[in-house]
């Protein structure tokens, strides 16, 4: 029986992917590099920022100055403020879900903290924020999950991940915990999902049938 609910936050509780690809696609157009917001959503969905980099760098041929990825979290932090909203349904299927929750997120504490605040969902989360950079272990490795499991008092076996990323999905499978893929434009296939919703207002019944 599930005990324990473990979210991913970029596009799983905050509607970010869009806008975080907004910043870095007219980051990148500073630097003269023509990258749409909505291709870099489709390729960079999940990944770990430090590898989003070089990758630009070699798609683009070219060579990112060392205060790049400053400049583009902090273009983003200002897009976030303005712009950030909950993904739709999930402020209602958090206050139905009595289970112990946590956030578990590729991004740098601050950004989960920063995202947490202007959305006002840390409401259900409080200091139970867990991220990638704290340990040094990214998804789809699937340590960050194990980790804050271990970290709420959990076994892999009595917690759910819920995700929205293919990287993610994968890091929850490779852990051994059940994982719920939000997928609310039904364009992900993904055979390691244990159930896939198309909106969070689905969400307390997943729960409740994978417990």
């Amino acid at each position: 029986m599930a005990k324990c609910l473990l979210f991913d936050s970029d596009g799983t509780l905050v509607d970010s992917e869009l806008l975080n690809n907004e910043a870095l696609s007219a980051e990148l157009a500073d630097c003269g590099i023509n990258d749409s917001a909505e291709s870099l959503v489709h390729r960079y969905r999940g990944w770990n920022f430090h590898k989003v980099v070089p990758d630009l760098q070699r798609r683009h041929d070219v060579q990112l100055d060392d205060a790049f990825t400053a400049r583009f979290r902090q273009r983003a932090s200002d897009h976030f403020a303005q712009h950030l909203r909950p993904v739709a349904g999930i402020e209602g299927a958090l206050s139905r879900l009595e289970h112990p929750k946590c956030v578990v997120s590729n991004a740098p504490l601050a950004k989960i903290r920063h995202v947490m605040e202007i959305t006002g969902l840390g409401v259900h989360f409080s200091d139970r924020l867990f991220s990638a950079y704290e340990i040094d272990s990214w998804k789809p490795s699937p340590e960050l999950f194990l980790h804050a499991a271990s970290a709420m008092g959990f076994a892999a076996d009595q917690c759910i991940v819920v995700e929205d990323s293919e990287v993610g999905v994968e890091a929850a499978y490779r852990a051994g915990i059940p994982v719920i893929l939000y997928d609310p434009v039904g364009s992900a296939q993904n055979p390691n999902a244990t159930a896939t919703i198309a909106s969070m207002d689905l969400l307390p019944e997943a729960v409740a049938d994978l417990s």
